[in-house]
C-alpha cells in the first residue's frame, strides 16, 4: 500500500502539479511522486518487474491517484559511454556508444548533456520498453543514472547501488569529473575488488579516504557489513537527501530517484 506525506488521498487526487520520477533497472521500477511547487516527495512505490511492463505500470498505486504533469525516467544500465563535448556530434551518438558495447540490437541511442561537465552520456534504451513508457507518458524525457549522479554529487568518492550487486563509482575533484563507471559484480568479494581497482587506478588508499554511499545498501547490509572489514566504518557515510527534501520517504537509499527531477 502507498502512503502519501503531507496529502490526502483526495487531495492528490485534484493535484496537478506532480512530477513523477522513475528508476529502472532489469528488476525493479521505482517511482517517486514528487510536489513540484517545493520539490518534496509525496509517495514512493517499488514494483517488481516480473510481469509484463505495461501491467506493472498500469497497477501502480501511484500512476492510479495521480495525474503527473510531468515525467522522466532513468535508465540504471550498463549501456552507456561518455564523450567530451568537443567532439561529440549528434549524428554519431550510436557510433560512439556502438565503439565500446558488444551488441546495441533492440535499443534505442539517445544522450544527455551534462550541466555541471563539458561531457556527452550516449546511452541506450531498449526499443521495447521506450515504446511502452512513451505511450504511457507521452511527455516522458529519458536520461541515465551516470548523468545524475555526476550532476547532483559534490566533490568525492561515491559508490551508488542500484541493485545488490549493480553499482556505479563516481570520483569528482575541484568539481571536476575524475572517474565515473558501472560495475556487475557477482559476489561480495567482487565488489571490493573493484572499488579497490578504481582507488588503485586514482592513487587512492581505501582504507585513508571517505566513502560516500547511496542506493541499495545500509549498515546492515551484506555488502556494507563485508567492506567494513577492510575499511574503518567512519569512512563510511551515507549520502542523505537536503534538509528541504526531508520526510519518511527521503533517504540515501533513493538519493537519486530524488535527484533526479534536478537533472531532467
Amino acid at each position: 500500500m502507498v502512503v502519501f506525506y503531507h496529502m490526502t488521498e483526495n487531495e492528490v487526487k485534484n493535484y496537478d502539479n506532480f512530477h513523477l520520477s522513475i528508476e529502472l533497472n532489469s528488476e525493479f521500477a521505482h517511482l517517486l511522486l514528487i510536489d513540484k511547487s517545493n520539490k518534496r516527495g509525496v509517495a514512493i512505490e517499488t514494483i517488481s518487474l516480473n510481469n509484463n511492463l505495461k501491467n506493472t505500470f498500469d497497477n501502480s498505486e501511484i500512476i492510479q491517484k495521480s495525474s503527473q504533469a510531468t515525467v522522466s525516467c532513468v535508465l540504471q544500465n550498463s549501456k552507456f559511454t561518455l564523450v567530451p563535448n568537443s567532439i561529440f556530434q549528434e549524428s554519431e551518438s550510436s557510433s560512439y556508444l556502438e565503439f565500446n558495447q558488444m551488441s546495441l540490437d533492440s535499443f534505442e541511442v539517445s544522450y544527455d548533456k551534462l550541466i555541471k561537465q563539458e561531457i556527452t552520456n550516449c546511452f541506450g534504451i531498449e526499443t521495447e520498453t521506450k515504446n511502452i513508457l512513451s505511450e504511457l507518458f507521452p511527455n516522458i524525457t529519458y536520461s541515465h543514472i551516470g548523468s545524475v549522479l555526476i550532476d547532483s554529487l559534490t566533490d568525492g568518492f561515491h559508490v551508488n547501488f542500484s541493485q545488490e550487486k549493480e553499482f556505479e563509482i563516481t570520483v569528482i575533484e575541484n568539481k571536476k569529473l575524475g572517474f565515473f563507471n558501472r560495475f556487475i559484480a557477482e559476489n561480495i568479494d567482487e565488489t571490493l575488488y573493484y572499488l579497490s581497482l578504481v582507488a588503485e587506478k586514482l592513487n587512492l588508499d581505501i582504507q585513508k579516504i571517505n566513502l560516500s554511499l547511496s542506493g541499495m545498501i545500509g549498515p546492515n547490509d551484506e555488502n556494507f557489513l563485508f567492506w567494513s572489514q577492510f575499511i574503518p566504518k567512519e569512512n563510511l557515510n551515507f549520502n542523505e537527501i537536503e534538509t528541504s527534501q526531508l520526510n519518511a520517504i527521503s533517504t540515501h537509499r533513493f538519493f537519486t530517484l530524488h535527484k533526479q527531477i534536478q537533472c531532467v
